[in-house]
């Protein structure tokens, strides 16, 4: 039994494949099995993938008809061996001391479930400035209480720079077909049954953003999607908003789909809190918008903070901190 299994799931990338197939194998802790798992390729991947499989035996290659992401992790996942499952995608890299750094630190808390590293963005023609923040906010969250509290924000980990305790994923559910993204929905699964994340404060991957990526073409990956992914765990995570509701800082269009998806969740909205005069005494869905400065009177719920922009974030963090409200306890980004 090897100490790792990789799964690599591979659909029409036989430029990269190779290169990222290599980076694996050339790892430090070599003691590890690759299975990569061909999506129905109508280019020449299977046939690189197959070529490096006959350079070294490590290498497993299952071929399928084009399914997805999900059917093909399944496969992978279902086929692999180790009692650690790492995640790697055919256009990405990692750097050889990846997996080495990633088993010790497993090895160290067995209260981690899932633990990626901080990335470096390989940007396309298609970049743009919110691809861009993204990576600089994940780098920064790297205790459990970091990505705790930023849980209902972002997706916390990047997938594909991952290892994980086979049974912490066996006990999340594994991965799913549903509507919406299944790595996000699999981390906070992840937590639900009792696992932390974490993230190694050091760049050991380097993470493609390709003009076909999923989080850009996918509707799984709408706001909408996402907003309906953070109302369904909502409850799960934080119980007392399932008893005692929650409220809201903000009523644009980011305010108003987060309303729309926690109300279809049976979360009940007490209020919403909003800076602009215009909106302030207006109800949406029945949810009464109050002045921002009214939100002193009502710490007893928990506030959602659900504004659509970083700066606007950043001023409501700034707020929050120099009113002694504390994260998870008193307040959740959740947009």
């Amino acid at each position: 039994m090897p100490a790792i299994s990789v799964v690599m799931p591979v659909y029409n990338h036989a430029a990269s494949c190779g290169t990222a197939l290599a980076s694996i194998l050339e790892q430090t802790l070599d003691d590890l099995e690759v299975i990569a798992v061909d999506d129905g390729s109508t280019d020449c991947s299977l046939a690189e993938l197959r070529r490096v499989a006959g350079l070294d035996p490590r290498v497993r290659i299952l071929a399928a008809p084009h399914g997805g992401i999900v059917q093909a992790l399944t496969l992978g996942v279902a086929a692999a061996s180790a009692p650690l499952i790492a995640r790697m995608d055919a256009d990405d890299w990692s750097h050889p001391e990846r997996l080495a750094r990633q088993a010790a630190f497993l090895q160290a808390d067995a209260r981690v479930g899932a633990v990626d590293c901080q990335a470096e963005l390989s940007a396309s023609e298609v970049t743009g400035g919110g691809m861009r923040d993204y990576v600089s906010h994940l780098g920064v969250l790297v205790g459990w209480e970091s990505i705790r509290n930023s849980l209902f924000e972002e997706s916390p980990l990047v997938h594909p720079a991952t290892l994980m305790r086979r049974h912490a994923l066996d006990e999340a559910g594994g991965y799913l077909e549903e509507s919406w993204p299944e790595d996000y929905s699999l981390w906070l699964r992840m937590v639900a049954a009792g696992f932390r994340l974490a993230r190694l404060p050091v760049p050991l991957f380097r993470w493609a953003d390709p003009p076909g990526r999923l989080t850009r073409t996918s509707a799984l990956c709408a706001p909408e999607r996402l907003a309906a992914l953070r109302a369904r765990f909502l409850p799960v995570l934080h119980p007392r908003v399932a008893t005692a509701g929650c409220q809201l800082w903000g009523m644009g269009p980011t305010g108003k789909v987060a309303l729309a998806a926690l109300q279809r969740e049976g979360v009940r909205v007490e209020r919403a809190f909003d800076v602009d005069p215009r909106k302030v005494g207006n109800r949406v869905s029945g949810v009464r918008i109050l002045p921002l400065e009214a939100l002193k009177e009502h710490r007893g719920l928990l506030t959602l903070v659900v504004l659509g922009t970083r700066p606007a974030k950043a001023q409501a963090l700034a707020h929050m901190r120099q009113s002694d409200w504390r994260p998870w306890e008193d307040f959740l980004l959740f947009s």
